[in-house]
């Protein structure tokens, strides 16, 4: 059995900082976000921003404390992303996997000097769901473990996380959807699928704190307006296609099942 570890730094805030519950941890990412949109719309033309305003004023909230890098945006099929900078690898001794992360990487669209952000709403959606990572240590740990040494399971894992994230580009039926999803969970171990949908949840909730994020920006003051093309297309992206908030709801349901399950299966043989 391969054992992945997981080491960070400058990933998270001071524990004295984000202590609290998930609910008031959640509204102190959700106050530093719109205390950085509101200051960056202040120092932008409304659609685009320097990289160097957008580093001093998320340095400066951070207190120089968390790690980042700027990148351009080359993948096509996002406007933005963020992911952990991962260092490398160090193999133990007892056929484990060390993985070093040093903060984050931010990959935003950038101009052919690649001296300004060309889409500051895509950079607020991103730092979002930095300030979701900053606050919420757990979603820093990777949770990698293929506990039976078949790198399919892993496969699956990542096919599932995709159907409910990823593939976006056509409208969404939920009674299909849930049937599907079911299949691929039911061909799965259960502590692998428990693992893959606690994983799967957080990324949906900050996938939706990041879009709520990014519309309160396009709509402050004559954005309503001037962006709401935007604004409508985002909406019905998110009503027809992504559909979050209503995975979220069948993922903690799943969740709940599984769990439930797992726990009486356990029993059980512990009862033999």
């Amino acid at each position: 059995m391969i054992k992945i570890r997981t080491k960070t730094k400058n990933t998270s805030l001071p524990l004295s900082q984000i202590k609290g519950s998930t609910k008031q941890r959640n509204k102190m990412a959700a106050n530093m976000s719109r205390q950085f949109y509101t200051k960056l719309l202040s120092v932008s033309d409304g659609k685009s921003c320097s990289i160097e305003n957008f580093c001093k004023n998320l340095n400066k909230l951070l207190n120089n404390k968390i790690n980042f890098k700027i990148f351009k945006q080359e993948n096509s099929k996002y406007k933005g992303n963020i992911q952990h900078n991962i260092l490398g690898l160090k193999y133990g001794s007892d056929s484990s996997i060390n993985l070093l992360i040093d903060g984050y990487k931010i990959f935003l669209p950038l101009d052919k000097n690649e001296q300004n952000i060309t889409n500051i709403f895509t950079a607020i959606h991103e730092v979002r769901h930095l300030f979701d990572h900053v606050f919420n240590p757990k979603t820093n740990q990777h949770r990698l473990q293929n506990l039976y040494n078949k790198i399919d399971f892993e496969t699956k894992k990542d096919n599932l996380t995709d159907m409910f994230l990823n593939y976006l580009d056509n409208p969404v039926k939920m009674k299909t959807f849930k049937k599907l999803v079911r299949e691929k969970t039911d061909a799965l171990p259960a502590d692998i699928t428990i693992d893959a949908l606690q994983s799967i949840r957080n990324h949906l909730k900050t996938e939706i704190n990041a879009y709520g994020d990014e519309i309160k920006c396009m709509s402050k003051g004559f954005g309503m307006w001037k962006n709401s093309f935007d604004i409508i297309n985002i909406k019905l992206f998110l009503l027809q296609n992504a559909k979050f908030k209503s995975k979220l709801k069948f993922a903690n349901k799943l969740l709940k099942e599984k769990l439930q399950n797992y726990r009486s299966a356990n029993s059980a043989s512990l009862n033999f």
